[in-house]
């Protein structure tokens, strides 16, 4: 292999390696408004009507994996390149994942407190992220969010979900929009 060859396959693998960091906004975006609505609408349904189940508003992540599924691998079959990076991040991701699925099937355990909870994972994985990417907005998202995490175990349950909105708002919508805007 010519110098000028291995020259051009690394600038390829950098080019790729960018541009999937930059599809890291997408999924900031759709689960940063997917929380911030079911969270919203959950507060709205519990605090305002006498919807006997108001934790349905959560079945809007039943959409925001679907979605992130397909679009995940429609951005690996788009990729030539996978960096380790990026596979750091896919993996701490799925085990936020992992660790979500075990909260839920053990809410109960808890006294249905999970919010507290799931923003510390969430703060961990976004702080991971962010670390990776080298992209400080995204650190700060998740300070933020952990200090909500503490806020949040004071909190009244129903001032819980209100909160949730505002968290991911800061933490998530606002970092994911300025990763967008850095393509």
């Amino acid at each position: 292999m010519t110098p000028e060859k291995s020259l051009q396959i690394i600038a390829e693998m950098i080019a790729d390696t960018r541009k999937n960091f930059h599809h890291q906004s997408f999924f900031l975006l759709l689960w940063g408004w997917i929380v911030a609505l079911a969270g919203f609408l959950h507060y709205v349904l519990e605090v305002h009507t006498t919807f006997a189940h108001p934790y349905y508003a959560w079945g809007l992540v039943i959409i925001g994996i679907i979605v992130s599924v397909v679009q995940g691998f429609r951005i690996s079959r788009r990729s030539h390149y996978k960096s380790h990076l990026e596979r750091i991040i896919m993996f701490v991701w799925i085990g936020f994942l992992v660790s979500y699925f075990v909260l839920i099937f053990h809410i109960a355990k808890i006294n249905y407190q999970i919010t507290p909870v799931i923003f510390l994972l969430v703060a961990m994985a976004t702080f991971t992220s962010g670390i990776v990417l080298k992209f400080k907005p995204l650190i700060y998202g998740a300070l933020f969010i952990w200090v909500m995490a503490f806020v949040q175990f004071y909190l009244p349950y129903q001032h819980q979900l209100l909160s949730i909105a505002i968290t991911i708002a800061v933490g998530y919508l606002i970092p994911g929009y300025m990763l967008r805007a850095k393509k």
